[in-house]
């Protein structure tokens, strides 16, 4: 018989309903009804946000301390004897001096519960200070997190947001198997305090670093690591601007998202596959070249912003050859490759030269990103560049618009590839309304 009503289904259900909701909302919900008074008690997730809070037209520093009195006081009442699986808390740190100490208790409790996954976010702007507020003396520093408090736990994974990461250099290394992914942003962190970090967690299979602070010349060493990325970092010096070093033998993708330093070394990425790679819109040659010897091998690559008619893809391939990275080997695998492109008269030459140092690419990908439509010129349509891509099976255009590059560019594709089975065309979304695909050749048919 269909159960009727909510309370007629089984407890374990209920309370993995429960488990998506603000932990605050969980205890509201106790209220419903008798069967639910102490529901909350057992559910095994965590998830105390401070900017779902919302109080009387307080002071912050009013408002902050009626939340944190809610959190102790909700772990307290709370069924120890229940596991508990994950931990979110993201809460105003602006006045570590009255607060540290109950934030401490809070992470010390998660980890004696056992918790797998531990997410801390300590953003400087929460909330902007209010008229209201007349604590003139409170100041805000970033929360120190001491990599000690999961030494010999059960944290599987560890995501920090506004933070400092603390290794005292008495700790020992040991004790951090349990660690498979780790997420930083927004982090102060010494380059020496990473690279101990990542080289003791044994087991670490995913690093995401992004907006970190203090890194200059670093290292990431990891025989386990599997994914790795790395985003919104530019060292802006004139003398400096950074390095970085990866040993990941077992790494399968990488990715850079408007991340720059001057050099880059690979020790050993042999089982890279995949890379998706976007450049600051500022950025030159050098910068772009020094990646591609990172990226030797791979299978699957998405370029994004990477602006060939600014600088021109030959220019990348002779300063590549001063580096002693040969661009025809760095792609000789490259089966899926994307681009963000214009379809300019500059940029489709360069394009075209790209092309041609990837032997085996049999599905190419064009994400078209300018509202432009100039005519073509004269001097273009009588030399028009040449696309010998021999293996090339499959092309996607995104964001169809049906101009006249568009249209010259797939005429250039027939014209040149013999193997080309099919060009799928995905016009470009208007209103928010999406339109169904157009196939503009299919030779399979």
């Amino acid at each position: 018989m269909a159960a009727r009503s909510i309370d007629d289904h089984p407890e374990a259900l209920l309370l993995h309903i429960l488990s998506f909701l603000p932990t605050l909302n969980a205890v509201r919900a106790s209220l419903v009804c008798r069967r639910w008074r102490d529901l909350w008690r057992h559910v095994p997730r965590l998830d105390f946000d401070m900017s779902l809070y919302h109080s009387p037209p307080n002071a912050l520093c009013e408002s902050r301390d009626d939340f944190a009195e809610l959190v102790t006081l909700t772990l307290l009442l709370r069924e120890h004897s229940t596991p508990l699986y994950s931990f979110h808390l993201l809460f105003n740190y602006r006045d570590y001096r009255r607060t540290t100490t109950q934030v401490n208790s809070w992470i010390r409790y998660a980890i004696a519960s056992g918790v797998v996954v531990l997410l801390l976010s300590f953003p400087e702007d929460l909330f902007v200070k209010s008229e209201f507020d007349t604590d003139e003396d409170e100041t805000w520093q970033k929360y120190d997190f001491h990599f000690s408090n999961i030494r010999n736990s059960w944290v599987s994974c560890l995501e920090l947001n506004y933070c400092r990461i603390v290794w005292p250099k008495s700790l020992p290394c040991d004790g951090f198997s349990s660690l498979r992914s780790l997420y930083l942003c927004d982090v102060s962190v010494r380059a020496t305090v990473l690279y101990t970090v990542v080289s003791s967690c044994v087991n670490l299979e995913f690093l995401s670093l992004s907006r970190i602070s203090y890194l200059r010349n670093f290292k990431i060493h990891s025989q386990t690591l599997k994914e790795l990325e790395l985003e919104l970092f530019k060292i802006r010096h004139d003398k400096d601007r950074g390095s970085l070093e990866i040993y990941a033998p077992n790494l399968h993708r990488i990715s850079f998202d408007r991340f720059s330093v001057e050099e880059y070394c690979s020790r050993d990425l042999s089982s890279l596959v995949e890379a998706n790679v976007e450049f600051w819109s500022g950025d030159y040659g050098y910068f772009n070249c020094d990646v591609l010897q990172l990226l030797t091998g791979v299978e699957r690559l998405t370029l994004l912003d990477m602006h060939f008619d600014r600088y021109g893809w030959n220019t990348v391939m002779e300063v590549a050859a001063t580096k002693s990275t040969s661009v025809s080997s760095v792609f000789k695998n490259l089966k899926f490759l994307e681009l963000k492109i214009a379809y300019t008269e500059e940029e489709l030459p360069e394009i075209a030269a790209f092309l041609g140092v990837c032997p085996v690419l049999e599905t190419l990908v064009l994400n078209y990103y300018v509202e432009s439509d100039l005519p073509l010129s004269e001097d273009f349509k009588s030399e028009p560049p040449t696309f010998h891509i021999p293996n090339l099976k499959q092309v996607k255009m995104r964001n169809y618009r049906r101009t006249e590059m568009e249209l010259y560019v797939v005429e250039l594709l027939k014209l040149h590839n013999v193997v080309l089975e099919k060009i799928m065309a995905f016009p470009q979304v208007a209103n928010g309304k999406s339109s169904s695909p157009l196939v503009l050749l299919d030779s399979l048919q």
